[in-house]
């Protein structure tokens, strides 16, 4: 990331990226197949894993509470990993065609994933109920975890602020 960002993209070739690593281009190529690959930060996290945690919610605990819990359990494991991804966010706005690269990671399989686990829950009365849920919850996640980098401050507390500005409608 470091080689990226000070010499250039061109200059991050598997070579100077596997130096640089002191890692063979071989071993490289056991985790990346291509430079590209190598700086593009992956997913944070499965969708699996909030189905998961979606699933261990109780059955009659309502919708919205129940994407609070969840979103809770995943800003607090999400905040560290931002806390850190300050070169991959430069490098991608210096180079705009490795978050095209990014976003194509299957993102809306992803979604479609995710909205349907919250879509077979009690009390979502349509597909697009299902999809402002998440799309909300994980609004209010991802403000929550920059205003806890920015300013300091609880991230769960955040959370529940950005949830009850949803709750109320803004």
């Amino acid at each position: 990331m470091r080689l990226a960002l000070d010499e250039g993209l061109e200059a991050a070739t598997v070579e100077a990226i596997s130096a640089a690593a002191d890692i063979s281009p071989r071993t490289f190529f056991n985790y990346f197949a291509t430079k590209e690959e190598a700086l593009v930060l992956g997913p944070i996290w499965q969708p699996e894993e909030l189905v998961d945690l979606l699933a261990s919610r109780p059955a009659d605990e309502p919708v919205f509470l129940s994407m609070q819990q969840v979103m809770r359990e995943l800003a607090e494991r999400m905040r560290p990993v931002f806390a850190d991804m300050q070169p991959f966010m430069e490098l991608r706005a210096r180079h705009p065609e490795l978050a095209a690269r990014a976003r194509a990671a299957d993102e809306s399989k992803i979604m479609e994933t995710i909205i349907g686990a919250v879509g077979s829950r009690p009390g979502v009365v349509s597909g697009m109920h299902a999809r402002m849920l998440v799309i909300a919850s994980f609004g209010a996640a991802m403000s929550a975890i920059h205003e806890s980098l920015e300013g300091g401050g609880s991230v769960q507390d955040l959370l529940d602020e950005a949830f009850t500005l949803l709750e109320n409608g803004l």
